[in-house]
């Protein structure tokens, strides 16, 4: 929902929108012909891509598409994998899953700050 958003926004709008950033984003490699990562070589945005653990469980290889895809494409991005954490744990009102919580407060203050800085570093001018 989110993810594939923001790829569709940062493809559309390549000339307007200097970053972009995905917490969690599910969808976003498929064997499908429009699925969102065929969308990065028309980025021109820094992006940061975080992954759910429990995500990258059901998709493991989606990171390293993805990575390869912006390194093809020859655009900056990080894609970082968050050890233990459940989709959707930057949400602070995330219900309990199986008795667990899904928010993680470290892992989300993290996650923000690495979109902070992505902000700061690359807006500013």
């Amino acid at each position: 929902m989110g993810g594939p958003l923001v790829f569709k926004t940062v493809a559309a709008m390549s000339d307007r929108v200097g970053a972009g950033a995905t917490f969690h984003g599910g969808g976003l490699v498929t064997d499908k012909p429009d699925s969102p990562h065929l969308l990065i070589p028309k980025f021109r945005a820094r992006m940061y891509i975080a992954v759910a653990a429990s995500d990258d469980d059901r998709q493991p290889d989606a990171k390293v598409k993805l990575k390869d895809a912006f390194a093809a494409a020859n655009v900056p991005a990080e894609v970082e994998l968050y050890p233990g954490t459940i989709h959707g744990w930057c949400v602070r009102d995330m219900p309990l899953q199986n008795g667990k919580a899904i928010y993680s407060k470290p892992d989300a203050e993290r996650a923000w700050g690495k979109l902070e800085a992505l902000y700061k570093t690359t807006l500013t001018s």
